[in-house]
Formats: structure tokens, C-alpha cells, sequence
């Protein structure tokens, strides 16, 4: 048993941080949203107020914060994207150094929780300050982008081609985790302590993730010849070695296949992150749901989405041993049923209904990183995640595309926002379909890629998947 347990700790790496950062990111996500909500929406409020009196102007508030996602937040993204890009390329040519991508986004953490404080003591100040500190400490700190991209890069590193999509899916797994607890908690807590607490929780929760990640996390770098300028970050020229490698002669027609799926990366972050920023104000403005609803619903919308994680994780990829392209294909027809669920949901029961069928929610992303990743060798992961990087600075879009159709069709048909949704869902499953069947097709052709991996004991060689 003591054998077992130690075995256990030597294999947790990522993980803990990775659950505690969401949990913490999405906490104060939402304690800011509706911070901003509660700033605009009450006209004569001096100090923090009692979350259990009406608004004056609830849609007011409601508009307010969706404008807020649309403007300040798109261009935050934008930049932690462009900063994303060349952080990745900086960490191959560094020698694979990734702890310093990871415990970057943390401090992230750390600089919004102390300006939560700030305004939640001085509620006087304007909501405009609340929402440009918190872009300020994403754009400098990389952000929740960032955090993605080292985090995916680190366990890529330390699997092999034939565990990663196993792995992948239980990073996932611990990703849903930490949503199910970021959205599930933040109305509760909110509610019981208010703004203030709920940002000084925050920050004494990030020094714990810092921790955690500064004792699991494992240096897998290597030593490297040259040694990396400070002012030579922003080199251009990295980004054009980056689309060489990744496109490269080595990889043949495959090149083909990577493109498709990182489009496919590209399209589904951009519906996932489009469909989280707005659930809550969609919720509050069609069935005027409460904080409190809300968590309730997110924990059990997410507890189906983790039991679908194990399911592709363990059952569809180690046992079953399915195609990448197969789980790919199913998770995104589940999705597109999603979305049409949440586009005629009418009544609350509905709701309830939707997430039976999104048990696969984000699944179609984080296969096509195992998918893409498997032509690729350990030593060019941080350049292959910077070009699609490159293709993600569409991203930012999903803010205003999906707030500015909320804020257009919020008095006639809110469920407007999810016609994008079932669109872009079905380009998913086409261009999955697309891929696995080419793929297929260039599998015998295939050469065998060297798999580098520091934390195996031994290198060895393995077919592509």
C-alpha cells in the first residue's frame, strides 16, 4: 500500500495546480463580473452591499458586463496570445524550460485577487478600474492562455505517443475539475462573504497553487548551448523557424492532417471560450437565475462532463484503443447536440436535460492536441503549440461575437448566442471526419517518429496512432 501511494506522488506533476488555478481563475471571474453588475446596476451604493437586495437596474448591469467582455477582455486575450506565442518559442530554444510558463500565470492570480481587494474596499471606485487592473495582471502575467499552452506543452513532455491521449484526457479531467469547483463554489462563497473575503480567499488559495507547482512540478529541460537574451524574446524570426518545423518536409502530406486539426483546436477553444463567458449573464438574463442557481447548475452540468473525461480517457483511448479522429468525431456531434439543446431550451427543466448530452464538452479540443502532437518530437512541442498560437489570435473574437449577439437579441431570443455554436460545431465533426479519414489513408506511408521523452527511462520508438 505505502509502495502504491508513493508511486502515486511521484507520478502527480501538473495536476494539483493545474485544478486549483481554474478553481481560483474562475472564482474571481466571476466575483468580478458580478462586482462590475453590482457596481453600475446600483446607483447610489457607497460601500460593498447586500448581494440579497434587488439591483435598481438589473439589465443595466447585465449589459454593462457583457460590454466589458466585448472591449477590455478581447484585447486582453489578444495580448496574452501574442505573449503565449512567443513564450513557447522561447521555450524550446531555452532547452524545454517550462516551470517558469507555469508559475507565471499564477502570479497572474496572485495580482487580480490584491486588486479585487482594492476595489472591493473602495467600492467607490469606478467598475472601468476594476476591469482594466484585472486585464493589466493577465496581459503581463500571460493568463489564463498562457497557462493552457505550458500546461498541455509540460504533459506532452512528460508522456509518451502512446499514453498521450490517456494523459491529455486526465489533464482534462483535472481541468473539468477545477470549473466544476471555480463555477460551483463562486456564488456560494460570494454570497456567504462577500467581495472583499472572497478576493483575500483568493489570493491566500494562489500562494497554495504556487506551492503545489513548485513541488510537483518536475524540470524537464535540457542544457542547451547557447544561452537565451532577455531582449531577444520578441524575435520575429522565431515564429518563422516555428511554421518551418511544424511544416517541415519530415512530416510529408501529414502537414495536411496538422493543419486540420489545428483548426480544429483553434475553432472549438474559440466555441468553449465564447459559451463559459457568457453562461452566467445568459442565465441571469433568460431565467433570471441568482448566483446560487447558478453554481448549482455548474456543479451538475461538470460532474457530468469529468465522468466523460475518464470515460474517453481511460475506456475509449487505453482500452478500446480508438483512433484519436473516432473520439474526436463523437465528441463533437455531442457537442453540436448540446448546442442545439441550449438553443431552444425554453424552460428551467431543459437545462437540465442539455448536459446529459455534453458529457464530452472540451474532449474535441484536447484530442487534437494528443492527435497533432504525435507527428511532432518532444523538442519542437513549444514551437508546434506557438504556431497554433498563431492561428488562436482569432480567439479574442469569441468575446464580442458571442456578448455582442447576447446584447442584440437579449429582449427577444437570448438563446441566439448558440445558432454560432451549432454552426461552428458541425464545421468540427466535418473537418474530424476529414482527418481521420486521410490520416488513415497516409498511416501505412507513415515514418516512425523518434519519441524524447526525460521522464521515461528509456527512448524508444513508436508509430503514430
Amino acid at each position: 500500500m505505502s509502495r502504491n501511494r508513493l508511486r502515486f506522488l511521484k507520478d502527480v506533476t501538473i495536476e494539483p495546480a493545474t485544478t486549483l488555478y481554474l478553481a481560483i481563475y474562475l472564482i474571481m471571474d466571476i466575483t468580478s463580473t458580478n462586482l462590475m453588475l453590482q457596481k453600475v446596476c446600483r446607483f447610489n451604493a457607497t460601500s460593498e452591499p447586500d448581494l440579497n437586495t434587488r439591483c435598481d437596474d438589473e439589465k443595466k448591469g447585465i449589459l454593462f458586463a457583457s460590454h466589458v467582455n466585448s472591449t477590455y477582455r478581447t484585447v486582453m486575450f489578444f495580448l496574452c496570445k501574442i505573449i503565449t506565442v512567443f513564450a513557447m518559442c522561447w521555450s524550446d530554444e531555452a532547452g524545454r524550460r517550462r516551470r517558469p510558463l507555469i508559475y507565471l500565470p499564477i502570479f497572474g492570480l496572485i495580482l487580480q485577487s490584491v486588486s479585487g481587494c482594492v476595489n472591493s474596499y473602495y467600492w467607490h471606485w469606478s467598475p472601468h478600474i476594476a476591469a482594466l487592473l484585472n486585464v493589466i495582471a493577465d496581459i503581463i502575467t500571460g493568463g489564463g492562455s498562457l497557462m493552457t499552452i505550458a500546461y498541455q506543452t509540460y504533459v506532452c513532455d512528460v508522456s509518451d505517443a502512446d499514453s498521450r491521449t490517456m494523459r491529455l484526457g486526465i489533464f482534462l479531467t483535472f481541468k473539468t475539475v477545477g470549473n466544476l469547483l471555480g463555477f460551483g463554489a463562486a456564488g456560494y462563497i460570494l454570497r456567504s462573504i462577500g467581495f472583499f473575503y472572497t478576493y483575500l480567499l483568493c489570493f491566500i488559495l494562489s500562494l497554495i497553487t504556487l506551492l503545489s507547482a513548485l513541488i510537483f512540478v518536475k524540470d524537464v529541460s535540457v542544457p542547451v548551448e547557447k544561452k537565451m537574451r532577455v531582449w531577444n524574446f520578441f524575435n520575429l524570426m522565431r515564429i518563422v523557424d516555428s511554421f518551418k518545423v511544424v511544416f517541415s518536409k519530415d512530416v510529408g502530406k501529414n502537414r495536411i492532417v496538422v493543419l486540420m486539426l489545428v483548426i480544429i483546436f483553434t475553432l472549438v477553444f474559440f466555441t468553449t471560450q465564447g459559451e463559459k463567458d457568457i453562461l452566467y449573464l445568459f442565465l441571469r438574463g433568460k431565467f433570471k437565475w441568482q448566483e446560487k442557481q447558478f453554481s448549482f447548475y455548474v456543479i451538475y452540468r461538470y460532474t457530468g462532463v469529468i465522468i466523460g473525461s475518464m470515460f474517453c480517457s481511460i475506456v475509449m483511448s487505453k482500452y478500446l484503443n480508438m483512433h484519436d479522429g473516432l473520439i474526436g468525431i463523437i465528441s463533437g456531434t455531442m457537442d453540436t447536440i448540446a448546442a442545439i439543446g441550449y438553443l431552444i431550451a425554453s424552460e428551467e427543466w431543459h437545462l437540465y436535460v442539455v448536459p446529459l448530452f455534453d458529457v464530452f464538452h472540451g474532449t474535441a479540443m484536447t484530442v487534437s492536441v494528443s492527435f497533432y502532437s504525435k507527428y511532432y518530437k518532444n523538442d519542437e512541442f513549444g514551437r508546434l503549440n506557438s504556431v497554433v498560437g498563431i492561428f488562436a489570435l482569432i480567439m479574442p473574437a469569441s468575446r464580442p461575437a458571442y456578448n455582442v449577439i447576447f446584447q442584440k437579441t437579449l429582449d427577444y431570443f437570448p438563446s441566439a448566442l448558440f445558432l454560432l455554436s451549432v454552426v461552428l460545431d458541425v464545421v468540427i465533426v466535418l473537418l474530424y471526419c476529414a482527418s481521420y479519414t486521410l490520416s488513415k489513408k497516409l498511416e501505412k506511408q507513415k515514418p516512425i517518429v523518434k519519441e524524447e521523452c526525460p521522464m521515461l527511462t528509456t527512448n524508444r520508438e513508436t508509430k503514430i496512432n
